[in-house]
């Protein structure tokens, strides 16, 4: 846990991120909204919502010259309704993401589905997948490596 830092007016930008640790790419339950939350850029975003269930992070700036790929995370709508169509128990514990991916592009293939995979796969796990565990009664759940 970092030091609190007191923050005063005419602080520069710089000087209140100072000592903060890093970004990292993040991906957790909200219970609020019902939803998975993943981003792997810290930068401004806009959403794009694709379908009922996809809804893509883009970047209000463009990272690549030319402009394109620039979905930085995604979101994932109406969880406890899919788990209960997919057949999922949210109680069983830890849910990984992958597996939760692949069952809702079987049951609802589609192209933003596979977008949210394709960005996953390769911009997220690297190879190891995350686990995220469903619960109402935490504000939200970050997601274990």
């Amino acid at each position: 846990m970092h030091n609190e830092k007191e923050i005063t007016y005419g602080m520069s930008v710089e000087d209140v991120l100072e000592g903060l640790p890093p970004f990292e790419p993040i991906a957790y339950y909200d219970k609020h909204l019902d939803a998975i939350r993943v981003q792997t850029l810290d930068c401004s975003i806009w959403e794009q919502r694709l379908d009922r269930i996809m809804t893509v992070y883009r970047a209000n700036y463009h990272l690549n010259p030319n402009g394109i790929d620039d979905i930085v995370g995604f979101s994932i709508k109406g969880v406890r309704f899919l788990l209960k169509e997919l057949g999922i128990n949210e109680n069983d514990g830890p849910i990984r993401l992958a597996k939760l991916l692949d069952a809702i592009a079987k049951l609802y293939p589609s192209q933003s589905t596979r977008i949210a995979i394709d960005y996953y796969t390769s911009n997220f796990c690297r190879g190891q997948d995350q686990e995220i565990t469903i619960s109402p009664h935490d504000e939200f759940e970050r997601i274990a490596a």
